[in-house]
């Protein structure tokens, strides 16, 4: 089945798209039109004293019902928070430790999934179990062997922000299960492109935000959680936004929901989220099998050329690639810098170039970029 995007689609709701060559997806993407104008007109309600707080809460409600329809599970094992860190956070303290517990990670991770474990593990006394990747992968196998009875967490991104392997999740999570750990998931490279499930794949608990692949601003953060695992967590800080009877201001004692909501220490940045319910409606009107099957099939062509022109890229098989491409052009401080002056967008990551296109790319502009690696 040939899958592509309307062209038409991409003009209208992207025409910045016509003046450069986007590449970089994996850094930020660009916001569709509709994202825009519903930040201005949020800006432009606030100046002038237009709506209240009912709109506000439909507003977020909303935001978790699309998050749910695209990443699935139900509305209510998501909830919105400020960041990726700020979510990894909310989970790593929210579980206990029993003496001599271990958490595993792998050296690929962004610092959003390391910094978090690194303080946890020196506050608590808990062992950080670092994998040591081999040629930009670190395989559910390679995580296998540091697991044992004593692991507590398994953290991993679904999508590795630097080399682009993409994690088997559903294999890790049955083995920490079977030790009755928790699979945590980074999926900020992820959630936009892929077409896939946090239900089917066993997730735990899961955090991004919305700036990359979602296509929304900055400070659009998310979680979810695994809903036969939220009696069983105990949020270190709790807020207002957190508690049954929100609305209630009077002085009363007051108990965490019983949801996800419960991580949502107090007011969300509205802004933001005006701004990513706009991109997520934006998104999900073309099928998660087209995103991700347009994603991909740009990245493998990408492959073939970086091949015909003799620069090397990993390539981890059908199973593992994501529309991540990392390449190996020499100089590539240098390169970048006049990549960016023709207005070609990639990023530099540990001395090698990330590209990363989209559902919104086309194999035209891949051939820009390789022309311009020749």
């Amino acid at each position: 089945m040939v899958h592509r995007v309307n062209h038409e689609f991409v003009e209208e709701n992207f025409p910045t798209l016509s003046t450069m060559t986007y590449l970089n997806n994996a850094s930020t993407g660009i916001p569709p039109v509709a994202m825009v104008d519903a930040v201005r007109e949020y800006l432009d309600n606030r100046v002038n004293a237009r709506g209240d707080f009912s709109e506000t809460l439909a507003l977020l409600k909303e935001v978790r019902v699309i998050l749910a329809e695209m990443l699935g599970g139900d509305y209510s094992q998501y909830a919105l928070v400020p960041s990726t860190s700020a979510g990894v956070n909310s989970f790593a303290h929210a579980i206990d430790y029993p003496s001599g517990s271990n958490i595993v990670i792998c050296d690929l991770e962004f610092p959003a999934n390391y910094v978090p474990w690194q303080n946890l593990c020196n506050l608590y006394g808990v062992e950080l179990r670092v994998v040591k990747s081999e040629n930009g992968k670190a395989s559910p196998g390679m995580f296998m062997e540091h697991i044992d009875e004593k692991t507590r967490v398994v953290a991993v991104s679904y999508v590795q922000f630097g080399s682009g392997y993409r994690t088997h999740l559903k294999e890790l999570a049955d083995a920490v299960h079977d030790i009755n750990g928790f699979l945590f998931s980074d999926i900020i490279q992820a959630a936009g492109w892929a077409n896939v499930n946090l239900v089917d794949e066993a997730v735990d608990f899961a955090a991004g935000q919305a700036a990359k692949w979602l296509l929304g601003p900055i400070g659009a953060g998310y979680v979810y959680v695994k809903e036969s695992i939220l009696d069983q967590l105990k949020p270190k800080f709790l807020g207002w936004w957190g508690v049954k009877n929100l609305v209630d201001f009077g002085y009363s004692d007051r108990e965490p929901l019983p949801d996800a909501r419960m991580f949502q220490v107090g007011s969300p940045a509205a802004m933001p989220y005006v701004g990513m319910r706009e991109s997520l409606k934006t998104i999900i009107s073309i099928p998660a099998e087209t995103r991700e099957a347009v994603a991909l099939e740009n990245a493998d062509y990408l492959r073939t050329r970086l091949g015909e022109i003799g620069v090397e890229s990993y390539d981890f098989g059908t199973k593992h690639n994501s529309p991540i491409v990392s390449c190996a052009p020499s100089d590539v401080e240098e390169l970048n810098k006049r990549l960016r002056d023709k207005r070609i967008f990639c990023s530099p990551r540990k001395g090698r170039l990330r590209v990363s296109p989209h559902f919104y790319n086309t194999h035209k502009e891949v051939d820009t970029l390789v022309e311009n690696l020749r």
